[in-house]
């Protein structure tokens, strides 16, 4: 293969509940053992950050976001990730998204997305913290406890892969 990954910008919703639970999905491939990741995905062509996000939540979770009340991005990634044995680079904007509560519809996902995400799950600090499973970002647990404990950074931390 030659030439450089092809560039995939997305925005990823850190979706807090009341209970400060985050909101997380399970990507299952048959390649790589299942991850747990937030809601989120590709900017469509002239679309910002804050507006995929919004467009984004609403397919995935169907909860409304209003543009106007999406905060600065609180973390970014600039990752190679394996997509259809080809890799991508996803450069990503994480949004912190508090809610009281919702319930998840997950009826108006993509196919493609319907063949990876079969499972959601409010999860709580502690659990990600003590839990075996694998989190993208890896240090998922850590940099969610620094933002909940912190609030929202000044610029944008880099969390890796």
């Amino acid at each position: 293969m030659s030439g450089a990954a092809p560039l995939r910008r997305a925005s990823r919703a850190l979706i807090v509940d009341a209970d400060q639970r985050v909101l997380l999905f399970r990507g299952d491939l048959p390649d790589r053992e299942p991850w747990w990741f937030a809601p989120g995905g590709a900017l469509e062509p002239g679309e910002t950050y804050e507006s995929a996000l919004v467009r984004e939540v609403m397919e995935e979770t169907a909860l409304f976001v209003d543009v106007a009340m999406v905060g600065p991005p609180v973390w970014a990634r600039d990752a190679v990730f394996m997509w259809q044995d080809r890799p991508e680079r996803h450069v990503e904007q994480f949004f912190l998204v508090r809610i009281v509560s919702h319930d998840v519809d997950t009826s108006r996902f993509e196919p493609a997305e319907s063949a990876v995400i079969r499972r959601f799950r409010w999860w709580g600090l502690d659990d990600i913290l003590g839990s075996a499973e694998r989190f993208s970002p890896v240090r998922l647990g850590e940099h969610l406890a620094a933002l909940l404990r912190g609030g929202v950074p000044e610029h944008p931390v880099v969390v890796g892969e």
